[in-house]
């Protein structure tokens, strides 16, 4: 029972999360409205990541594993293109790009691959309908989602 507990809990703590960093994003809406072209093209697939990313918390502890690979396999094509998203001079307003995807680049390049690497385990636990190891899996994919937005966003 009181592992259940934890598991109960550790899925709510990484639910809000997710939630605050809806919140954390609100007043770039208005900003992104001015986006155009490639920065235009990023900021659409990081909210429909984001959007995927919130379903996903709330179909943890379902048995909705073709769901959750469905949302994290489009999350994993955008995690295996958004590299190539940002060519040089990219950034400035209205993208939230970090300078640091350009001055350490080699960086940026190996956190989206541990973004992918973290969505091929969810996969793999969501085909498998290991729902504990699903829970670990989304766990895994936010704390890359965080690492990369510290480093390589402007908040």
């Amino acid at each position: 029972m009181a592992g259940k507990m934890k598991t109960i809990l550790s899925t709510v703590a990484i639910a809000a999360m997710v939630a605050l960093t809806g919140l954390a994003t609100a007043p770039h809406v208005a900003a992104h409205a001015n986006a155009t072209g490639i920065v235009k093209e990023r900021m659409d697939n990081f909210k429909a990541s984001q959007g995927h990313l919130k379903a996903i918390s709330r179909l943890l502890g379902s048995a909705e594993f073709d769901e959750i690979t469905s949302r994290a396999s489009a999350m994993r094509e955008w995690g295996v293109a958004m590299p190539a998203a940002f060519p040089e001079g990219s950034g400035g307003a209205p993208s939230d790009a970090a300078p640091a995807i350009w001055t350490d680049n080699a960086g940026f390049v190996t956190a989206a691959g541990n973004h992918v690497a973290a969505l091929d385990e969810l996969i793999a636990a969501a085909e498998a309908g290991d729902a504990g190891a699903v829970g670990n899996a989304f766990k895994a994919v936010a704390g890359t989602c965080k690492a990369c937005h510290m480093k390589y966003r402007q908040f």
